[in-house]
């Protein structure tokens, strides 16, 4: 009797434990985005796979993060997805070993782990769902760190969801591995951010689109190749982003129809002239001054209006090298890469006067993850939509970097 009494209590502590932070939390609260900004940015996303807005404090770490994705579904089968937690594993195939521990009213706490050949994450976390419009999961304890996220349903018609996610990891609360990867750098905590909330908002989509089609539930593959060159934003796009990058830095993501990455677009509003900032991109052998990653440059040529360089990009699991070429463009300038990891990679600098000397940056970029060696391509391979957290990270890095050096005041 004392046993089953003593059984009683430690589930009765490890649910207060498991669900305090939920129930905490459970107290109504509306999406980031208002009602005009939702509507503003509907008509993108059908444009655009998935938008992403990125808020930072002052000192450059993120304050807040919105995802935002329009899904083929109808409202109640998107928030269909997030009843059994053991299914999450069709999210991502990054999180395997999803199992439900414990659940009280509303709210499940369940488990899951990523494993791979030299290391694993592993955690707990916690889902309170509100139907049919919001759900809040805590990342309650895991050893890439701590977090929220609030995810807001929007039945945009009978066969479409705007799904919104609202929230962010705490890459300072991880363990050591994950601090070594992201190091100290607000930019790349930031971008890792962005990767991950792709990546689970795009298999979010999948599922929900799965079960709307009545097929079995299947991890996502994805096939094809993207060809031509990289779309600048159109004049309705920078309209529609106008109102967000006053905010903080957009996101914008857009595949082909095989699912794989067509381009990743990073968009900020930069308080420098125009001149500027095209001075900075267009000056590779001052990358490495700018961006830690960057090892080395070498200038091969340049010419009035091309310039032919090399670089070799040093991460902390890989080394990443191409020859380039950097042609002048009427609103900005292009880089395509040739041989090496980085082979047939390319990137556009798009930049916008504003006005009182501050500056559009949008920049689009495209690297196929297969050529990238061992370790990314076989990443993507087991988690295809790695393709688009990847450049969309790496290319918030480099917008970050140029804003830091353009943004300073010129030296007495």
């Amino acid at each position: 009797m004392m046993l089953k009494k003593l059984a009683h209590l430690s589930a009765s502590l490890l649910g207060a434990l498991l669900f305090a932070p939920v129930l905490a939390a459970a107290q109504p609260a509306g999406p980031s985005l208002s009602e005009a900004e939702i509507k503003t940015i509907a008509p993108l996303l059908r444009r655009y796979d998935t938008l992403v807005l990125l808020e930072t404090k002052p000192d450059g770490n993120l304050r807040d993060m919105t995802l935002a994705i329009r899904v083929a579904a109808p409202r109640e089968v998107v928030f269909s997805v997030f009843e059994n937690p053991a299914d999450f594993y069709y999210i991502s195939t990054l999180f395997k070993e999803n199992e439900v521990r414990d659940s009280h009213d509303n709210t499940k706490a369940w488990t899951w782990a990523s494993r791979h050949s030299l290391f694993s994450f592993t955690g707990l976390n916690t889902i309170a769902l509100f139907p049919p419009r919001r759900a809040d999961v805590t990342i309650t304890q895991s050893n890439i760190g701590s977090g929220g996220f609030k995810l807001f349903f929007f039945e945009e018609d009978k066969k479409h969801t705007l799904l919104l996610i609202n929230g962010l990891l705490d890459v300072n609360s991880s363990e050591w591995l994950v601090k070594f990867l992201v190091g100290t750098s607000p930019s790349m905590r930031q971008a890792m951010n962005a990767a991950i909330g792709l990546i689970m908002i795009k298999g979010i989509k999948d599922v929900a689109e799965q079960k709307a089609a009545g097929k079995p539930l299947a991890k996502h593959t994805v096939k094809g190749s993207r060809k031509g060159e990289l779309k600048p934003l159109s004049s309705e796009d920078i309209a529609s982003v106008s109102g967000l990058i006053e905010r903080g830095t957009v996101v914008l993501a857009r595949s082909i129809k095989g699912g794989r990455l067509e381009q990743a677009t990073v968009i900020e509003k930069t308080r420098a002239p125009l001149a500027k900032v095209l001075a900075a991109v267009a000056t590779p052998e001052f990358y490495p001054k700018m961006i830690r990653a960057i090892d080395e440059v070498v200038v091969h040529e340049r010419t009035p209006g091309k310039v032919d360089f090399s670089w070799k990009i040093g991460l902390s699991v890989l080394s990443l090298q191409s020859r380039n070429t950097l042609e002048f463009k009427e609103d900005g300038v292009t880089v395509s890469a040739s041989g090496g990891e980085l082979d047939g990679a390319s990137w556009r600098w798009q930049l916008r006067d504003m006005g009182s000397d501050t500056t559009m940056v949008a920049y689009h970029g495209w690297a196929d993850m297969d050529k990238t060696g061992a370790v990314l391509g076989k990443s993507c391979k087991r988690e295809p939509y790695l393709e688009h957290g990847f450049m969309a990270g790496s290319n918030m890095v480099m917008v970050n970097a140029i804003r830091r050096v353009v943004e300073l005041p010129p030296s007495p």
